[in-house]
């Protein structure tokens, strides 16, 4: 069963539910200094392993950049 998610303001279908930490694999995100936020709620990075994401839900990955 397809479940879909909004992430980053993009409508994006997942085949199953997965755990934060599972959707930075499958996207490939490699980023160093990052949030994850999960309906305008921050996930802790302990808990990325274990923190599901379920139909409806909408993700935020927000980068930190230095500079100046």
């Amino acid at each position: 069963m397809n479940i879909k998610i909004l992430l980053n303001g993009h409508d994006k279908e997942l085949e199953k539910e997965l755990t934060i930490q599972e959707l930075l694999d499958l996207i490939s995100y490699k980023g160093k200094m990052f949030v994850v936020e999960k309906n305008l709620d921050i996930v802790h990075k302990e808990n990325y392993q274990s923190e599901k994401i379920v139909n409806g839900d909408k993700v935020e990955i927000v980068s930190f950049v230095g500079g100046g």
